[in-house]
């Protein structure tokens, strides 16, 4: 699922107890699970755990999606890398995902948007996936139109299209690089191509999956 598609569903209240987002944009992965605490909590107080197996035993994460809460509040658990839980707690995950606690959603996190293991087989079966890959040029203009205008700033098309191809790798670089610009030009509303060219540190990186995509389609450039 587009994760368009899936912040509709969110403004519909179609809320769902189990998310999987597969793909490594971490500024698409903040932003979906920023929307959806913005529809699952409302105006009650949002509570957000985030666990890592890297931190925690996989006996402890199982512990403390699975513990009911006394007073019934709502809680979004995000786990990053759950395959790197292991054995029995493993086990219990998938258990965990086709009967999930009341009162909760859980959002697993996984970068390798093109990994597969029998482990996410069975998560896939029981969730919600969304793509949190960097978009492709058509959408990544969406974005950058997007990321400016929340910011009370505008630019021509080249500036955009400078931005996209000099910070383009993903919308992280490229909202922090906006992010950026936008605080030195200070109050001034337009960002200039002088402003783009003077303060970007970074060329384009072409992402993995760009790459295998491209071979895919028999794009040698």
């Amino acid at each position: 699922m587009k994760i368009k598609e899936a912040i509709a569903g969110l403004k519909k209240d179609m809320i769902y107890p189990i998310y999987l987002l597969k793909g490594n944009d971490h500024f698409l992965q903040n932003f979906f699970i920023e929307k959806l605490s913005e529809e699952y909590f409302g105006s009650s107080k949002i509570e957000k755990v985030l666990m890592l197996p890297d931190d925690m035993s996989g006996k402890e994460i199982i512990d403390r999606i699975t513990t009911t809460d006394l007073f019934s509040t709502k809680k979004i658990f995000i786990i990053r890398d759950p395959q790197k839980i292991k054995g029995k707690a493993s086990i219990d995950l998938v258990n965990f995902c086709k009967n999930p606690v009341a009162d909760c959603v859980t959002v697993f996190l996984n970068d390798d948007w093109a990994i597969k293991s029998s482990f996410f087989s069975k998560v896939e079966a029981n969730a919600i996936q969304v793509d949190v890959q960097t978009p492709f040029a058509n959408d990544l203009k969406k974005w950058t139109k997007f990321l400016i205008k929340k910011r009370g700033k505008t630019a021509s098309l080249n500036v955009e299209n400078t931005l996209i191809e000099l910070a383009g790798d993903s919308l992280a670089h490229l909202d922090n690089e906006i992010e950026k610009i936008c605080l030195i030009i200070g109050n001034r509303s337009d960002i200039e191509i002088e402003d783009v060219e003077r303060f970007s540190g970074w060329e384009r990186d072409r992402q993995r999956w760009e790459f295998l995509l491209a071979l895919g389609e028999k794009k040698y450039s």
